[in-house]
């Protein structure tokens, strides 16, 4: 039987991704609250991991850990560090320590690339420290037997305390809100429902690499938002089109996201789906 470590499984993805192993037959282990506990304590988070890898003796881990949230990360830019990249580092260290058959399977972001898509994998320029940290993990990742994916997902949020973008965009909405979207800002998101199924693909397989892992098409921020609407059949009154220059953020954001997935199709065999798609089974989790 499949023995799989998650670590980050109390987030949108996470939770997600543990139920759908679940149904399957794997053996599932997870970090708890009071790993988590340990983690933000332990000065040594090498030997945290070693320990919690000799005990599950997993055959794949999978790191959803991150600090995502890009205008914290230029505020806390310690803390984005150790959690985007110092966390791979000794995880990374504690696999190679235990066993170098260990698969890991870590989650990246789009945010590591900017200027015009559909971007490739060589072609990296992280624009925020966000993006920077990401890609310092993934180097830190790759000194191991690792399947790196760079990817963006939606998806009903679980957890109520960290609203996501449509989360904010289906509440405000319903309560007539304003809220302003961008024209200019394009990505290529998967539903989570799609990249768990994905997930599990890539547990089978075992391929090494760095993948970028989206939908085919792109769309803008503000066409996301318009066409989310449309499927729930909610006025967008409230729902104010601008341009990202005139944009509040701390942290710069690259314009275009979307990402040539031509790699992954190759390798794993698999037919990835159009944005549309993947907006209509968004629009199912909120009906």
């Amino acid at each position: 039987m499949q023995k799989i470590s998650v670590y980050g499984s109390s987030g949108v993805l996470g939770k997600k991704l543990v139920k759908h192993l679940s149904s399957k037959n794997y053996h599932l282990s997870k970090d708890n609250k009071n790993f988590k506990i340990k983690l933000k304590k332990e000065k040594n988070i090498f030997n945290l991991f070693f320990n919690d890898i000799k005990k599950n003796k997993p055959n794949t881990i999978i790191n959803l850990v991150a600090l995502t949230n890009v205008d914290e990360c230029e505020k806390k830019k310690k803390t984005a560090n150790n959690t985007n990249s110092i966390f791979l580092k000794e995880l990374t260290k504690a696999i190679n320590s235990y066993s170098k058959n260990i698969h890991l399977i870590h989650i990246s972001t789009d945010q590591v690339y900017s200027g015009l898509g559909q971007h490739k994998e060589k072609n990296t320029r992280p624009v925020n420290y966000y993006g920077l940290t990401k890609l310092k993990g993934e180097n830190f990742a790759k000194k191991t037997f690792s399947t790196i994916l760079r990817t963006n997902f939606v998806g009903s949020g679980l957890n109520n305390k960290k609203i996501n973008l449509s989360d904010w965009i289906v509440n405000s909405v319903r309560k007539n809100k304003k809220i302003n979207v961008f024209k200019n800002i394009y990505f290529s998101p998967l539903h989570t429902t799609t990249l768990v199924k994905i997930i599990e693909k890539i547990i089978k397989a075992r391929r090494k690499g760095t993948f970028n892992l989206a939908a085919k098409t792109k769309i803008s921020k503000a066409n996301f938002a318009k066409l989310l609407c449309k499927e729930l059949k909610l006025s967008i009154r409230s729902v104010n089109v601008i341009s990202y220059k005139y944009s509040k953020f701390l942290a710069k954001r690259p314009l275009d996201m979307s990402l040539n997935v031509t790699k992954f199709e190759k390798t794993f065999k698999t037919k990835l789906p159009k944005v549309t798609r993947e907006i209509k089974k968004l629009a199912k989790e909120y009906s």
